[in-house]
């Protein structure tokens, strides 16, 4: 396969120089698998510095390409043996971090890896494929890319990988997994997330309901927390726009859904729709 290039300290880390030993990766792992270390680490003092201590390299086949369930990492694979070469790239990775590979499991095109993370953490994945980029700038991207990572490592939720995806069905791209608090429902979970619905985004009126991480364009936030969602409702007066506003919070209420913000404003450009003038809206956020 195509050797994947282990980096503890990513290269696309303005304040980092150098790279920390993979501790967890044995020199039989590195020979098997044809991983090529990282240069020596160079100490800093900055304890405020970003870390980027995560694993980083390039991934051109999708059944390398792990998906994150709760306590899971699965993909697919069109045999066996394309699975186990899933594992034996992930099973390394994973213990750089001491996350341990409790089972792993082979059917009809589905392969699972289960894991035990210490403190009953787990991985999540975050896909940019989505995000407005120049997808033929590698700088361009090596930027977004730390963007996204050091806001990561200041809100204590550890980056594990990040990888650059070069596949014919998508577009020049690439992933970050990290490590998070687990909840029931993944929807309550402080998760590195993206908001995008086609409406311009009120981020003043989210500001410490989340985290923003970066304003990616007016319509599309990337943002730490729970899962946002969104409506927005229309209508011709004021008064019809704020009761809406008000019937919805109480489906909120029914569907046991915290409301996060709303607001009522008039549309710059009213339309029409039959015989109807809409001149008011309201906008509602609402977590999941």
């Amino acid at each position: 396969m195509k050797k994947l290039v282990i980096l503890a300290f990513a290269a696309l880390c303005a304040s980092t120089a150098g790279a920390t030993e993979l501790k967890d990766i044995s020199a039989t792992d590195i020979q098997a698998f044809n991983l090529a270390l990282p240069a020596p680490a160079i100490q800093k003092t900055d304890e405020t510095a970003p870390k980027c201590n995560f694993v980083s390299g390039e991934i051109t086949k999708l059944h390398l390409l792990a998906q994150t369930g709760k306590s899971v990492l699965f993909t697919y694979a069109k045999t066996e043996a394309e699975f186990n070469e899933f594992v034996a790239m992930w099973t390394p990775i994973l213990a750089k971090f001491n996350i341990k590979v409790a089972a792993t499991e082979y059917k009809n095109g589905f392969g699972t890896l289960k894991y035990e993370a210490p403190g009953g953490l787990v991985l999540r994945d975050f896909m940019a494929e989505k995000l407005h980029y120049n997808a033929l700038d590698a700088a361009e991207m090596k930027k977004l890319q730390h963007d996204l990572i050091e806001p990561l490592e200041q809100a204590g939720m550890e980056p594990v990988a990040s990888f650059n995806i070069k596949h014919e069905i998508l577009r020049p791209t690439f992933n970050i997994y990290y490590l998070t608090r687990p909840e029931e429902d993944q929807a309550g979970e402080r998760q590195l997330r993206h908001l995008m619905n086609g409406d311009d985004i009120d981020y003043d009126l989210l500001t410490g309901a989340v985290t923003l991480v970066k304003k990616d364009t007016s319509f599309s936030m990337v943002y730490i927390g729970r899962e946002l969602g969104f409506k927005s409702r229309v209508s011709a007066t004021l008064e019809g726009a704020t009761m809406k506003l008000e019937d919805f919070k109480k489906y909120l209420i029914e569907q046991k859904k915290e409301l996060v913000a709303s607001r009522v404003f008039k549309l710059d450009e009213p339309f029409t729709v039959g015989q109807t003038t809409y001149n008011y809206a309201a906008n509602i956020y609402f977590f999941q």
